[in-house]
């Protein structure tokens, strides 16, 4: 499985913490960590802090480079976005609730033609969705968190959708996407549960180094006991 480490807005505002969630996610195994990109005061002026400019977004992606893990972006603005071409990020991501808040930026970052990871929630219409063949869509359930007895999920084998933007509690809906096709997850990281704060909401639902290398584990042997299985 494609394990995405979102760390952004659980790193707080610190660089350093942000460095930290980094290093530590690369060594429980995911494959990308993802940062949010908006301007200070576009989701109210109470979460000004978290903001990251291009100086930081620099600094973060060579660090990245540094460890050997992608690191990719979601720009809640087009000049954010152009900041990650700038930057030559290889993978781009849009949230759910840009679909219904800022449509033409969609597709403005689906026009770019670089491999994007769409979240779709869960009430919205996939036929409304811009179908591209560099993007990978992700089911998501927009609420932090998620109980586990709301969960639903797709079909992953015969449906658009290749994978899970997780906010439910702990790593079982994670594993058990995985178990039944899903080859992608993104996922909130922290470096502890007890962080969870009004402006920080996805520490609860978030996953820790001990519970990313879980899942990055029990994941690939989902998929070598896929990839061995004969049916009689």
């Amino acid at each position: 499985m494609f394990i995405i480490s979102e760390i952004f807005p659980q790193h707080s505002g610190n660089i350093k913490v942000a460095e930290q969630m980094i290093l530590q996610s690369k060594i429980a195994g995911a494959d990308a960590v993802k940062v949010q990109l908006y301007e200070a005061n576009q989701f109210g002026a109470e979460r000004a802090y978290l903001e990251l400019d291009y100086k930081n977004l620099e600094h973060l992606k060579t660090f990245s480079d540094a460890v050997n893990i992608d690191l990719l972006a979601t720009p809640f603005t087009l000049e954010r976005l152009e900041w990650c071409t700038e930057l030559k990020l290889r993978y781009l991501k849009e949230p759910s609730r840009m679909h219904t808040e800022n449509p033409d930026l969609v597709h403005k970052i689906l026009d770019k033609k670089i491999t994007t990871f769409v979240s779709v929630p869960e009430n919205y219409d996939p036929n409304k969705l811009k179908i591209v063949n560099h993007a990978v869509y992700l089911y998501c359930i927009p609420r932090y968190p998620v109980k586990l007895d709301e969960v639903t999920l797709p079909d992953f084998n015969h449906s658009i959708f290749k994978g899970i933007s997780d906010h439910t509690l702990g790593y079982s809906v994670a594993l058990y996407a995985s178990a039944h096709g899903a080859q992608y997850l993104e996922k909130h990281f922290t470096l502890s549960h007890s962080f969870q704060k009004e402006t920080e909401k996805a520490h609860l639902c978030a996953m820790t180094i001990e519970e990313l290398s879980l899942i990055k584990i029990i994941s690939t042997e989902f998929e070598i006991i896929r990839g061995s299985t004969h049916e009689l």
